[in-house]
């Protein structure tokens, strides 16, 4: 009798353990849980107040490479991270044998205006330096690694997609 005590006492200590440690997995998952949605809620939050738009864009008539447009920000949050921003280029050039061959390139932030790469200058920057704040525009300038062709009709797609993955369009003729 006092042997099934000790095994009856040895079961009930190892279930309430088991118990234990499920009741702290399933507390532990669900923090987990909530710190996803909060988290997501942030994002769709910052994605919901994040707005940008192009204009005027300009293609050099010397070299046909650099190209400049207006960059907007429409919305209510602050854009700053602009070396996770994409600048895709959508055109056509000319190849070797002079046919019109379309092109696509993404272009890298930097300071220096090079093959490749864009860079930002904020219109009247007086608050917050170097960050484009809402209802500021930035004059953005890019070097691509192939001339625009002249052709005549030829489209030019300027797509910029912010840091968090709201984008903005602008498609022209040569």
């Amino acid at each position: 009798m006092g042997f099934s005590i000790v095994i009856a006492s040895a079961i009930m200590f190892i279930a309430l353990l088991t118990s234990l440690a499920v009741m702290l997995t399933v507390a532990s998952n669900m923090h987990k849980a909530n710190d996803a949605m909060v988290k997501g809620t942030m994002l769709r939050k910052d994605i919901s107040d994040t707005s940008i738009d192009i204009d005027d864009l300009t293609i050099n008539s010397s070299d046909r490479r650099h190209i400049s447009f207006l960059l907007s920000n429409d919305g209510k949050s602050k854009l700053f991270n602009y070396t996770h921003f994409d600048l895709i280029v959508t055109y056509y050039y000319k190849d070797a044998m002079n046919n019109d061959i379309l092109g696509v390139e993404r272009l890298s932030y930097g300071n220096a205006l090079q093959q490749g790469y864009w860079r930002l200058s904020i219109q009247d920057d007086i608050i917050d330096p170097k960050v484009l704040n809402p209802k500021e525009g930035a004059l953005v300038e890019a070097m691509l690694s192939n001339p625009i062709t002249s052709t005549t009709g030829r489209s030019i797609v300027v797509t910029v997609a912010t840091d968090n993955g709201v984008t903005a369009t602008l498609a022209s003729t040569t």
